[in-house]
């Protein structure tokens, strides 16, 4: 037997399927708006004029283990437990750099292993990325207020004397911007200090940028 469909049949038809196809479209929409939002929380960070993580100030132990500190403050940063004597025993392949120089004073420890050296996150169980240059004000604020990261700062004049800290925040007063860091220096004691962002990029004198590293994280 023959089905025909007459014009007043079709009309709930096609209303039917025209109202399907209408949810259809909205739920679309809706799941669409539902993964730009998710995406702007995570992505549309907006740093405020300051900005800083909690980072602890590690004293240097030495005279020149700043690169030590520096590494032991952005470990723990990350969880990961690591003293400035162990790093020093790793880079130097010795086994006495965790000795006191003076018995019974914790810091500073011997004068045998009082040699300059670099960051070492790898021994300490985590990477990073580096720049030879600095990071623009934009990427330093993105880093500390989006990405709730501290990072490493190397600077210095070569053949002469360098230098290695934490940045761990930043603020703006007026029309200067400056960077927030915890300085190992000096010796046993260290400081929180403020460095202008147009010093960490171009320090002045002879000294240049060496080093920043950046997005910091457990290996």
């Amino acid at each position: 037997m023959a089905f025909s469909l007459t014009i007043p049949d079709a009309v709930p038809v096609i209303r039917d399927a025209f109202q399907r196809n209408s949810h259809m479209k909205q739920k679309f929409v809706l799941a669409l708006l539902s993964v730009v939002l998710v995406i702007c929380l995570s992505g549309c960070c907006r740093p405020e004029i300051i900005g800083s993580v909690p980072n602890t100030l590690r004293p240097q132990e030495t005279n020149n283990w700043c690169w030590a500190a520096t590494t032991q403050m952005l470990a723990e940063y990350m969880g990961l437990s690591i003293t400035q004597c162990a790093l020093a025993n790793h880079r130097f392949n010795k086994t006495n750099c965790c000795n006191e120089e003076t018995s019974g004073t914790p810091c500073p420890k011997t004068n045998d292993c009082n040699t300059p050296g670099w960051v070492d996150l790898d021994f300490a169980g985590a990477k990073s990325s580096e720049s030879g240059s600095a990071l623009s004000w934009d990427s330093v604020k993105s880093q500390i207020y989006c990405a709730k990261k501290p990072m490493g700062y190397a600077y210095g004049t070569p053949g002469v004397v360098g230098h290695v800290v934490v940045i761990k925040g930043y603020v703006s007063v007026g029309n200067t911007k400056y960077v927030v860091l915890n300085d190992p220096w000096s010796p046993c004691q260290g400081a929180e200090r403020l460095l202008e962002y147009s010093s960490y990029a171009d320090p002045p004198g002879t000294a240049t940028h060496w080093n920043s590293w950046y997005d910091i994280a457990k290996k």
